[in-house]
C-alpha cells in the first residue's frame, strides 16, 4: 500500500496547550461524586455499584437527573441484588448537595437469601446416553442448597448448550429452561432439559492443494467418515498439518453441515510454504573460535513429501559437511526414514581426526511423547590420539530416545530434556573392534518468579570395552569447554598417557548447576557450578569449575559470555567462554 500525504497543517505549540488545559478543566468539571454503599459484602456492593446508574454521574449533571436517579435507585438496587439471589433487601438511602457537588449514602440490609430447593437439569434424546456431555461443562451446576445466581445459572445454561455442539449434537436445544422462585419459601426451582438431536458424523476429508498426494495427505489426519464427530480429531489434523513443515497456513471448516444425513463435511485449505531455504551465518565460540555456516533446505523435493538438507560448517577446530535425504513413510505424523553422508574434520589439543560418515535412521513418535530414533551408521576414521595414529572402520548399531518440552529459540521460562542413547559395534559384522556404549543426558530449567531461573544438566555415560585404545576419539570421552566443564579448555579433561597427553576415558560424568537472573529485557546475568569428569574404570578425579556470565537474547538465539575459574587448578588463569545455542 503506498502511504499517503499528510494533509494536516502543524498544529502550532500554544494551541496544543491551550487544548491540553481544556481537557484538563473539563475533567476537574466532570469529576464523579460520591456515592456511599453500606452493608454489602464485597461482591454485592460491586454487582450494586455496576447496576447503579448514580455511581457513573459527574458532579455538573443535572440536578433533576440526579434525584430522578436517586428517586430509582431502590428499583435498581433490588435487580442487582435479586441477581444474586437476595429478594428481600432493607434500603435506607440520603441525598446531599454543596456548592461543588451532590454526595448519595445507600445503607443496605441484603436480608436472607433465597436457596435453591430443587435442580432438575435433563438431556433428551441420544445425548442422554452420552456419560461425557453433563460431566464435561467446565461451568459448576446449579445445586440444592446453594444461593440462587442468576447469573452463574445463566453459564451453565449457555455452557451446556455449547458443550452439547462441541460434542457434535449441532441440532441441540432447549425445550424447557426456567427458575422459579419462590419468594415467601425464600427458594427457587431450577429444570433444565436439553434436547441434543442425532450426534453428526464426519463426511470426507478434503483437500484443497495439490503439491503433495492425496495418500500422504490422509496420512496426517485420523479421521474416518461415518465416525462421530469429536473437535479433537479436527485439532489433531491443524497440528498435524501445521507441524509438518509443507505448508505456510492452515485451514479446516466444517462448513455447510448436511442437516439431512447429519454429516459434517471436513474441508482443508493449504497454501504451501517457500520450497527452498538458503542460510549464511558465522559467529564466534571459545570451543571452536571463530566459524561460518551456509545451509541449504529443499522442504519439498516431489510430491510424495521427500526432503533435503545440508549443512556446511567451518571453524579452525572442527568442520563438518552433512547431508540428510528423509521421506516419511505410511503415517507421515509418527514416522520417517533417512539417509546421512557426512564428513569432519577435528583438531583439538587433545587429538585430530578425520571421519566419514554414512547412515541410514528410522525416526518414529512413541504416542505424544518421546521420539525413537533407530540408526545403522558405517564410519570409517583416520586419528591421531596422545603418540597413536592409526585408522578405524565401525558399523555402528544404535538406538535414541528423546523427549522434551519448553524449548524456544529465546529464554526458555521451564522445561526439560531427556536423552538416552545405546550405541554399538560387533567385530563380527564388520567393524575392526566391538564396543557398546550407553549415555543419558538430562537438562532441567525452573523459574524462580518472573525473572529468575535454575538450570541444571547432568551427564553420564559408559563404554564396554578392554582396549580403548582400539576406537577412534569419536567414541571416546573427554571434558571440558562451553557445553561442559567451564573453566577448561574444549576438550581438555581426561585420562593420560606416560608423557601427559590426555587419551581420552571409557566413562564420563558431568553435572552442572546455574542460576540467572533477568535484569533487563533481553539481558541477563548468571552464576554457575560446573563439575565432572572423562575417566577408565573407577578412577574418577573430579575437576570443577566456578563463574559468574551475561547472557544475551538475541533474535538469532541466546549469546553467553562466562568467566569461569577451574578450583582444582588455583594457579590457572580465569577462562573466557563464548557460546550460542538455545537452552536445550
Amino acid at each position: 500500500m503506498k502511504s499517503q500525504p499528510n494533509l494536516c497543517a502543524p498544529v502550532p505549540p500554544y494551541v496544543r496547550a491551550g487544548v491540553a488545559l481544556a481537557f484538563c478543566l473539563l475533567a476537574v468539571c466532570a469529576a464523579r461524586a460520591d456515592v456511599e454503599i453500606r452493608g454489602l459484602d464485597d461482591a454485592l456492593a460491586a454487582n450494586v455499584r455496576a447496576l447503579l446508574p448514580m455511581t457513573a454521574s459527574s458532579c455538573d449533571s443535572a440536578r433533576w437527573r440526579i434525584e430522578r436517579l436517586f428517586r430509582d435507585a431502590d428499583q435498581k438496587i433490588g435487580e442487582a441484588l435479586q441477581a444474586l439471589g437476595y429478594y428481600e433487601p432493607a434500603i435506607e438511602k440520603t441525598l446531599a448537595w454543596d456548592e461543588d457537588c451532590w454526595h448519595a449514602s445507600f445503607e443496605i440490609v441484603a436480608g436472607a437469601p433465597t436457596l435453591i430447593r430443587s435442580s432438575k437439569i435433563e438431556v433428551l434424546g441420544p445425548g442422554a446416553a452420552d456419560p461425557t456431555l453433563l460431566p464435561g461443562v467446565t461451568q459448576p451446576p446449579p445445586a440444592v442448597g446453594k444461593v440462587l445466581n442468576h447469573g452463574a445459572y445463566d453459564n451453565y445454561k449457555s455452557g451446556l448448550l455449547q458443550r452439547a455442539i462441541n460434542a457434535g449434537y449441532f441440532d441441540a436445544e432447549y425445550v424447557r429452561s426456567q427458575v422459579t422462585v419462590d419468594r415467601s419459601a425464600r427458594a427457587a426451582d431450577v429444570e433444565l432439559q436439553l434436547q441434543s438431536g442425532s450426534k453428526y458424523v464426519f463426511g470426507t476429508v478434503s483437500f484443497t492443494e495439490n503439491i503433495l498426494r492425496e495418500r500422504l495427505l490422509q496420512g496426517y489426519t485420523n479421521i474416518r467418515p461415518g465416525e462421530p464427530y469429536t473437535p479433537r480429531l479436527i485439532s489433531e489434523l491443524y497440528e498435524a498439518l501445521n507441524g509438518s513443515g509443507y505448508f505456510e497456513t492452515v485451514s479446516i471448516s466444517t462448513e455447510p453441515l448436511d442437516t439431512a444425513a447429519k454429516v459434517v463435511p471436513v474441508n482443508v485449505d493449504l497454501a504451501p510454504v517457500k520450497r527452498r531455504l538458503y542460510s549464511v551465518g558465522g559467529g564466534f565460540t571459545t570451543d571452536t573460535g571463530l566459524h561460518g555456516r551456509l545451509g541449504y533446505t529443499d522442504r519439498r523435493i516431489n510430491d510424495k513429501g521427500h526432503q533435503m538438507e545440508s549443512k556446511l560448517f567451518v571453524s579452525p577446530v572442527q568442520s563438518q559437511l552433512d547431508g540428510t535425504y528423509r521421506w516419511p513413510r505410511s503415517n507421515p505424523r509418527r514416522e520417517w526414514l533417512s539417509i546421512i553422508a557426512g564428513a569432519q574434520h577435528e583438531d583439538t589439543e587433545t587429538s585430530s581426526s578425520d571421519t566419514l560418515k554414512l547412515g541410514i535412521l528410522r525416526s518414529r513418535n512413541l504416542g505424544d511423547a518421546w521420539l525413537e530414533t533407530r540408526y545403522l551408521n558405517f564410519e570409517y576414521d583416520r586419528y591421531e590420539v596422545a603418540d597413536q595414529k592409526t585408522t578405524s572402520q565401525l558399523i555402528i548399531f544404535g538406538n535414541n530416545w528423546e523427549k522434551e518440552k519448553g524449548r524456544t529459540l529465546s529464554r526458555s521460562p521451564g522445561g526439560y530434556r531427556l536423552n538416552f542413547d545405546v550405541r554399538g559395534a560387533s567385530d563380527s559384522l564388520g567393524s575392526d573392534t566391538s564396543f557398546l556404549q550407553l549415555q543419558a543426558k538430562a537438562r532441567w530449567i525452573h523459574g524462580l518468579g518472573q525473572k529468575t531461573r535454575i538450570l541444571t544438566r547432568t551427564t553420564g555415560a559408559t563404554t564396554l570395552k578392554d582396549e580403548l585404545t582400539e576406537l577412534p576419539p569419536s567414541v571416546r570421552y573427554f571434558a571440558g569447554g562451553d557445553r561442559s566443564i567451564r573453566g577448561y579448555d574444549y576438550e581438555s579433561l581426561g585420562p593420560v598417557d606416560s608423557n601427559g597427553e590426555v587419551t581420552g576415558g571409557s566413562n564420563l560424568v558431568e553435572a552442572s548447576i546455574e542460576f540467572d537472573y533477568l535484569f533487563r529485557d533481553k539481558w541477563a546475568v548468571a552464576v554457575f557450578a560446573d563439575t565432572g569428569s572423562a575417566f577408565n574404570g573407577t578412577d574418577i578425579e573430579l575437576s570443577t569449575g566456578v563463574g559468574i556470565g551475561l547472557r544475551w537474547y538475541s533474535p538469532v538465539g541466546p549469546i553467553r559470555f562466562d568467566v569461569a575459574h577451574p578450583l582444582d587448578a588455583p594457579d590457572q588463569d580465569f577462562r573466557v567462554h563464548i557460546s550460542l545455542g538455545p537452552d536445550f
